[in-house]
C-alpha cells in the first residue's frame, strides 16, 4: 500500500513597506543617529541611537536616565539592530536592554558590543547604558 500523499503549501512572507524618505543609517534624524528599522509590539518603527552614554549604573538608574532623555533602553531587538548599523558608536563593553528576563524579574537582558553575545544579567550590575526613541512608520 503507497503511503499518503502530502503537500506542502508554501506561504509568500509578508511584505512591509519600507518609507523611502529615511535617511541612511548613521545620519543625524529626529535628535540622534539613524540606526534602521525595527519592530516593537508587533510594528515597525525608525529605531534613533539618542546623544549620551551612562558608564557603571544598575538597570533601574539606565532606565530612568534613558525615560529624563525622552527615550528608553533598547530592547534586544533593539540592540541587534544597533550592533549592526552602529556598532562604532559604542565601547566593546556590556550595554542594558530594557527587556526584562522572563525568567526571574530581578534579571533584565544585556549586550556585550564586542560581539553580539546577549546575557542575562542581574539588575544590581554595574553596566554601561544608551538610550533610543522608536518612531512608529506609518
Amino acid at each position: 500500500m503507497p503511503a499518503p500523499r502530502t503537500t506542502t503549501r508554501q506561504v509568500a512572507p509578508r511584505r512591509i513597506p519600507v518609507p523611502k524618505k529615511l535617511p541612511a543609517i548613521g545620519a543625524a534624524f529626529a535628535g540622534g543617529l539613524y540606526a534602521g528599522l525595527t519592530l516593537h509590539d508587533g510594528k515597525l518603527h525608525a529605531l534613533v541611537l539618542l546623544p549620551g552614554e551612562r558608564e557603571s549604573v544598575d538597570w533601574k538608574t539606565a532606565t530612568a536616565w534613558a525615560k529624563r532623555k525622552r527615550g528608553v533602553l533598547p530592547s534586544r531587538f533593539d540592540q541587534l539592530v544597533l550592533f549592526d548599523g552602529l556598532k562604532g558608536q559604542f565601547q566593546a563593553d556590556w550595554y542594558w536592554s530594557g527587556t526584562r528576563h522572563a525568567g526571574d524579574e530581578s534579571y533584565a537582558w544585556s549586550q556585550l558590543f564586542l560581539s553580539v553575545y546577549q546575557y542575562g544579567s542581574i539588575k544590581s550590575s554595574q553596566l554601561r547604558a544608551r538610550a533610543v526613541r522608536r518612531i512608529p512608520i506609518q
